[in-house]
C-alpha cells in the first residue's frame, strides 16, 4: 500500500498526525554563500566567541531612500572639533598658579644621592707572593 493511502484510512478511524508533525525538521532558510559555510570552518575573531556571537558582514543592497535616510542621521563633527580647539587655545594661566605649581615640581623632585668613593681593596698578600705562587703554579 502507499503511503497517502494509509494516510487516508488512519484519517478515516481518527488517529491523528501529532506523532509525525513532531518528527519534521524545520527548513532552512539560506541568507547567502556564508551560511552554506560549516562551522568549522568560520573564522573565529581573536577573543574566540562562540559561534553564535560572530556575525560576518554580508554585502547588501540599500535603496536610495534608506541612503538618504543614513546620511542624514549621520552627525557632522567638525563643529564640535572646532569649538573644543578653540577652547582649548584660550586658556591661559595665571602667573600666581603657574609659580605654584613649579614650586611644587622642584619639591617633589629627588634629590641625586653623593656618590660614595670606593676604596682600594687591601689584600695580605704582597705583590712578591704573588710572584712565588705563580711561578711554582707554572714551573710543575
Amino acid at each position: 500500500m502507499s503511503n497517502s493511502l494509509v494516510q487516508k484510512s488512519l484519517e478515516l478511524f481518527g488517529y491523528e498526525k501529532d506523532s509525525k508533525q513532531g518528527k519534521k525538521r524545520k527548513l532552512k532558510r539560506y541568507r547567502g554563500v556564508l551560511d552554506l559555510i560549516p562551522t568549522q570552518h568560520k573564522v573565529v575573531s581573536k577573543r574566540k566567541k562562540s559561534d553564535d556571537n560572530i556575525v560576518i558582514s554580508r554585502s547588501s543592497k540599500i535603496t536610495v531612500h534608506e541612503a538618504k535616510k543614513q546620511l542624514e542621521t549621520k552627525s557632522d563633527p567638525t563643529e564640535e572639533n572646532v569649538q573644543r580647539l578653540l577652547i582649548l587655545s584660550n586658556n591661559r594661566i595665571d602667573t600666581k598658579t603657574t609659580d605654584t605649581l613649579l614650586e611644587r615640581a622642584l619639591k617633589k623632585q629627588r634629590k641625586s644621592k653623593p656618590i660614595k668613593e670606593t676604596q682600594n681593596e687591601s689584600s695580605a698578600f704582597t705583590e712578591a707572593d704573588f710572584i712565588k705562587f705563580e711561578k711554582e703554579f707554572l714551573g710543575s
